[in-house]
């Protein structure tokens, strides 16, 4: 059984735009500073349109404690998002 794609997978899958309000997807190698009270989903859905993807960035990142609320000036580097699944078929016969 595969996990349904998230809309930013799938927009990113695609090729298509993001919905209205949501970040396009960063390039791997893209780095982001907190602000103040930010946290990892907060972190991972300005770079990837999606907040469950807290767990790329805490694996390209193992020096950042996996705290509550990540401290001001952080450096994060962004981790690579992994390709997404073929969709599944929605039909009987395949």
């Amino acid at each position: 059984m595969t996990t349904p794609m998230t809309a930013a997978e799938f927009a990113l899958a695609y090729g298509l735009l993001p919905a209205s309000g949501t970040p396009a997807p960063a390039a791997p190698n893209a780095v982001y500073t907190t602000g103040l009270n930010e946290r990892w989903d907060t972190v991972a859905w300005k770079l990837y349109g999606d907040p469950t993807q807290i767990n790329v960035l805490v694996m390209a990142n193992p020096a950042v404690p996996i705290v509550c609320q990540i401290p001001q000036g952080t450096v994060i580097q962004g981790g690579i998002l992994p390709p997404p699944a073929a969709p599944a078929s929605t039909t009987p016969w395949g």
